[in-house]
């Protein structure tokens, strides 16, 4: 199973990060956390006013609760932070944790601030998550549809269509990944 540190950027538009913890339940691929992207995540969510203070906090307490086990540890990357390269003290705790934990990726829309080279050294690649989705729709198609199905099937305010939630993954800037949906939904359900 593919894991992966995805970056606060990525945890923006809630249908994206719904659906990578939706894989992560799923058991489709493994999204690592830790205390520190949990909490810059609340910070940045209500600084930008997208939700509230106690809205993001019981997001957070539930990424805690439902995903334990993909929890890092700062004993486990602390010693890395100072090796990490950089000038964001944010994202070099990231690179840190996802050396630590495992991850095969780092997903996420600023690349700058995550130096391929250096973290390819660490068997560690940094990807969008446009491409990023695409690739784990093309190795794991039914479980990828299968999930997006399910997410959509459980929208209530307001009722969602899988073929709705690919028009909001789109928006939310996973376009060709939700084009690459739409044509596997389609071919779903002309079988």
């Amino acid at each position: 199973m593919t894991r992966v540190f995805v970056d606060t950027n990525v945890l923006f538009p809630f249908s994206v990060m719904d659906l990578m913890l939706a894989l992560t339940e799923d058991s489709v691929h493994e999204v690592l956390w830790t205390n520190a992207l949990l909490a810059e995540w609340e910070r940045v969510i209500v600084r930008e006013q997208r939700r509230s203070a106690a809205s993001a906090a019981a997001i957070t307490a539930a990424i805690r609760e439902y995903f334990t086990d993909s929890e890092v540890l700062e004993a486990e990357y602390a010693h890395l932070i100072e090796r990490m390269p950089g000038t964001d003290p944010d994202d070099r705790v990231h690179m840190a944790a996802a050396i630590a934990g495992g991850a095969d990726a780092i997903v996420t829309w600023n690349h700058a601030d995550f130096p391929a080279e250096a973290l390819a050294s660490h068997r560690v690649r940094v990807c969008t998550p446009d491409d990023y989705l695409c690739e784990l729709l093309e190795s794991w198609p039914d479980e990828v549809l299968d999930t997006v199905v399910r997410v959509a099937g459980e929208k209530r305010r307001p009722p969602m269509t899988p073929e709705g939630l690919t028009i909001l993954l789109a928006k939310a800037g996973v376009p060709t990944f939700a084009d690459q949906l739409q044509v596997k939904l389609a071919d779903r359900n002309r079988d």
